[in-house]
């Protein structure tokens, strides 16, 4: 595992700096949770334990026949009052005959250069069945509107994610990470995005706000700002004047398929879904050529999966378990228009094309 981003943090800076975390994001982690299957009874596994509401919760949903097994580098803001068992060091180190039916993470792999090694030994400790939920930033999405010195805060933005890229760790690592949870043998089942967008004094800047004075000296080492800039940023999070979306958060909620399981061909559910397997990806083709003709299907599979390390993502609208629309699209920067989304690919089956799934389909 690598060395934590904030181990240099002053301690009590720290802990604020994770109470504020907590108050920002326990309810949404709840949710996907509870929506994972979590219930009275289960074993579960909490890799990251932060200032520990959200183990403290999950220990009171499973109960008196369920079990809590919490991990993290530092255990110091929880050794007083935990009720569960837990285990200080890296998750790698981690030696236990126990398997697990809900392993949680949060902001954990973004930090760390071992992350595939991570979610394969996640893997391996899962039963098969067992869900796994995962919730990862991504940097690259930010966006200042409004503060007094907007360039200087969009050069800290630009910071953050070089000082990531740095220490060869990926800034955008939660819009790729059901990449990595799919190349490990996981199925991926849902995900939800957001953004952050925020007035400064709200949990969330002021988070940042503290993040960026622990990290300052990283910040102007990249080049990319300088203090004076690091400073105004820091203002701008305390300003409730200020306006920015500061990154975005993904939540992934995948399960490891159980060995005697056929592999589902496409999600029964309507709705827009995000193609993440081979079988989704490939259920797209016939779609897909009535918009690229030239398309063979021996070579689809393999060409959507280099466009999709390269930030390309497939979505499929579905209509009484029929895929009736597609969009084929990535967040790219440049001069002309900043950071956008641009739009590779759109069609929807030529018999329905009067409906309005491609209007769907946008929004």
């Amino acid at each position: 595992m690598s060395v934590y981003t904030f181990d240099s943090h002053e301690q009590e800076a720290e802990y604020k700096r994770l109470c504020l975390i907590q108050d920002s994001f326990d309810d949404k982690s709840q949710t996907h949770l509870l929506k994972a299957g979590l219930k009275p009874g289960m074993h579960c596994l909490e890799v990251g334990l932060g200032a520990g509401s959200l183990a403290d919760w999950i220990y009171k949903q499973v109960g008196a026949e369920g079990s809590l097994l919490g991990v993290d580098l530092n255990c110091q803001y929880i050794k007083e009052h935990a009720e569960y068992a837990f285990f200080e060091g890296d998750v790698l180190a981690l030696q236990t005959s126990k398997t697990f039916d809900l392993i949680h993470l949060r902001y954990v792999l973004v930090h760390n250069r071992s992350a595939d090694e991570i979610i394969q030994k996640l893997f391996s400790l899962l039963k098969p069945g067992g869900k796994i939920v995962v919730e990862e930033p991504d940097f690259t999405l930010a966006k200042w509107m409004d503060a007094k010195d907007l360039d200087a805060c969009r050069r800290v933005s630009s910071a953050v994610c070089k000082m990531f890229e740095d220490k060869r760790l990926k800034p955008r690592y939660g819009s790729i990470v059901h990449l990595a949870l799919r190349d490990a043998g996981f199925k991926v089942d849902e995900q939800k995005s957001y953004l952050h967008l925020c007035s400064g004094g709200e949990d969330v800047a002021e988070m940042m706000g503290m993040s960026a004075r622990a990290l300052q000296e990283e910040y102007t080492h990249s080049g990319v700002c300088s203090s004076e800039d690091v400073k105004a940023y820091i203002d701008a999070c305390h300003d409730s004047e200020s306006l920015g979306v500061y990154y975005g958060t993904i939540a992934v909620t995948a399960t490891k398929v159980k060995e005697s399981e056929e592999e589902v061909t496409y999600r029964q559910d309507d709705g827009v879904c995000l193609a993440s397997t081979d079988a989704e990806i490939l259920g797209c083709f016939t779609l897909m050529k009535e918009l690229r003709t030239g398309l063979r299907e021996d070579g689809f599979l393999e060409t959507i999966r280099i466009q999709m390390e390269e930030g390309y993502q497939l979505y499929y609208l579905k209509k009484e378990s029929e895929i009736v629309c597609l969009a084929g699209c990535r967040i790219v920067s440049n001069l002309a228009w900043g950071k956008h989304l641009y739009i590779d690919d759109l069609v929807s089956r030529k018999k329905v094309r009067s409906l309005g799934y491609g209007d769907e389909m946008m929004e």
